[in-house]
């Protein structure tokens, strides 16, 4: 006997290679014995290899693949309480500007959960390895897979100009 879960609908737009912009809606589980349900930051670093996105006005199921996946980006009707909870655990906020593969170049503030309280942003992204991370601009949320990302451009500097140090040090630059 299969074990139906009750779902909740909400609207994406899905970032994959070629295939730009794809409007759809992915399925959250609801969990009604613990009055919580699933956010799509959740479902997309479950284990599983694909994403099913409901697609047209037929709503037909298309697979996505996650490891092609760039980013997804819910719909302006979508709760953050649907992307992702701050709830109790420590979180933090970093500025930066990501770069990803297909060229695109997003702004904002990484949403990540503290592990211990001096955790950097690079330390944060080595660990996803291909998993996704929440980026907060200020037209929207964006859920971005840190294996499409080919640089991060942090808000934090060296804490001194470095072209001081090449003419203290007599380099090439003098």
């Amino acid at each position: 006997m299969d074990h139906y879960i009750p779902k909740r609908r909400v609207s994406v737009t899905v970032w994959a290679g070629q295939r730009q912009g794809v409007p759809g809606h992915v399925f959250l589980d609801l969990d009604a014995a613990q009055d919580r349900h699933q956010t799509l930051y959740e479902k997309l670093n479950e284990s599983s290899l694909f994403l099913p996105v409901s697609v047209g006005a037929d709503g037909r199921t298309h697979l996505f693949n996650k490891s092609g996946l760039t980013r997804v980006t819910p719909g302006r009707s979508v709760l953050q309480s649907d992307v992702f909870t701050r709830g109790f655990q420590p979180w933090r906020e970093e500025e930066a500007e990501i770069v990803l593969a297909d060229a695109t170049v997003l702004a904002g503030k990484v949403w990540m959960p503290l592990e211990r309280q001096t955790q950097r942003l690079s330390d944060f992204l080595n660990r996803l390895g291909e998993g996704f991370f929440v980026l907060i601009t200020p037209t929207a949320h964006h859920l971005v897979s840190a294996g499409a990302v080919t640089e991060v451009a942090l808000s934090e500097s060296a804490g001194a100009p470095l072209g001081a140090l090449e003419v203290e040090n007599g380099s090439p630059g003098d």
